[in-house]
This record gives C-alpha cells, sequence and structure tokens, in this order.
C-alpha cells in the first residue's frame, strides 16, 4: 500500500497533485489504487491489494474508480503493469498490451 503515495513528498502535494482510491475492511486498508506520479495531463497508476484480500475484484473496483475519475479530469491514466496479473487487470479494464521489457529493481 505504501506505493500509492510514496513518490509525494506530502500529503499536500499529494492532495494537490494526485488521485487515489482505497477500500477499506475493519478499519483497515486492504485495496488501493492511486496515482505512483503524475506530469500534466497524465498519472502513473500503481494498485495494491493485501495478500488475503486477493482474486476478490476488489483491484478491478479500485482501479475502475480511479480510471473515471481520471477521465472526468481529463487525465490520461497510464498504466505499466509490472507482473501478468497486472496485465490481465489492464485488458479487463480496457488497456491494450504493447510489449514487454526488462526492468532491474534495486
Amino acid at each position: 500500500m505504501a506505493d500509492c503515495c510514496s513518490n509525494f513528498a506530502s500529503l499536500e502535494e499529494f492532495l494537490e497533485h494526485g488521485i487515489g482510491y482505497v477500500i477499506v475492511h475493519n478499519g483497515e486498508i486492504i485495496s488501493g489504487a492511486s496515482s505512483y506520479s503524475y506530469c500534466e495531463g497524465s498519472i502513473e497508476i500503481t494498485i495494491g491489494t493485501k495478500k488475503e484480500f486477493r482474486r476478490k475484484g476488489l483491484a478491478l473496483a479500485v482501479a475502475s474508480k480511479l480510471i473515471v475519475e481520471c477521465m472526468e479530469r481529463n487525465i490520461y491514466p497510464a498504466w505499466d503493469a509490472a507482473n501478468l496479473e497486472s496485465v490481465a487487470l489492464a485488458e479487463k479494464l480496457g488497456y491494450h498490451f504493447d510489449k514487454a521489457y526488462e526492468v532491474y529493481s534495486i
């Protein structure tokens, strides 16, 4: 869930430039979709769901809400899938696979 706002220096910066939605269960955030980063007219989407709550449609719900909000604000919601599950979710939401590329993580 930290990825949902980790690239923003402060809450104020997120509120000014970010967009995000979460699902709360028993007072705990269990799924969220948010702008990982932003530039004028575009955001990069990040999504997370706690392991025990996956495969229940929660990521689909929060991602759908985020994308609709982006469309209403005339913001392009860029999706850069990190794994095959993310590709499948993106395709459910109307995105089309372009190409695979290598990513290195430190």
